[in-house]
């Protein structure tokens, strides 16, 4: 008699945890693309004037040391992954992204990936290929996998209260059945004894 109430709590339960994991992967999940907005701006500008036969945008930007900064960088790279201009340095010297990215951003013209140069260095990345040149830019995710942690906490917490409010309400309806049950068997007749 008590099986069905149990398997209704029990998909209750898992019901309520595919959500919560739902929302921490999607969420997990545009925290991770959103990063990608910043490289694409920059090599998408810097793609539209090498087209135009200037790299203006390229000589503005800053020096940026990848293992210590945040801020977004770009490289120019030939056919070959040679990097013959660019703002993104890792122990002095200029950076290329890895032959396959090329290879890629050859085939379909643009490549996003998550580049890990160095241990505890990951960037998103997007590549474009220009003619027979590649623009690279990049964005440190140290940022984006901090906030990761805040995620899982908040939708964790999130499951912990679903959680104990389905408890609560088990509970009360527990107590309400019980009460129920009281009821009606002080108002049922006691049964007649015949001699």
């Amino acid at each position: 008699m008590w099986w069905p109430v149990w398997v209704q709590r029990l998909a209750a339960v898992i019901v309520a945890t595919v959500l919560f994991g739902t929302i921490y992967v999607v969420a997990q999940q545009l925290e991770r693309l959103g990063a990608n907005d910043a490289p694409l701006r920059l090599a998408s500008q810097v793609a539209a004037e090498l087209r135009e036969g200037q790299t203006t945008t390229v000589d503005a930007q800053p020096h940026v040391d990848l293992s210590r900064s945040l801020a977004p960088f770009v490289v120019v790279e030939d056919a070959q992954g040679r990097a013959s201009d660019g703002s993104g340095f890792l122990k002095g010297s200029l950076v290329s992204l890895p032959t396959g990215v090329l290879a890629n951003a050859a085939k379909s013209g643009e490549d996003n990936v998550t580049w890990q140069p160095a241990s505890g260095l990951r960037f998103a990345t997007v590549t474009l290929r220009v003619g027979d040149q590649f623009v690279s830019a990049g964005q440190s995710l140290k940022p984006s996998e901090d906030r990761d942690g805040t995620i899982r906490l908040l939708v964790g917490s999130g499951w912990l209260v679903s959680m104990l409010v389905l408890g609560g309400v088990w509970f009360w309806l527990y107590r309400i059945r019980l009460q129920l049950q009281r009821r009606f068997v002080e108002q049922s007749p006691a049964p007649h004894s015949s001699e």
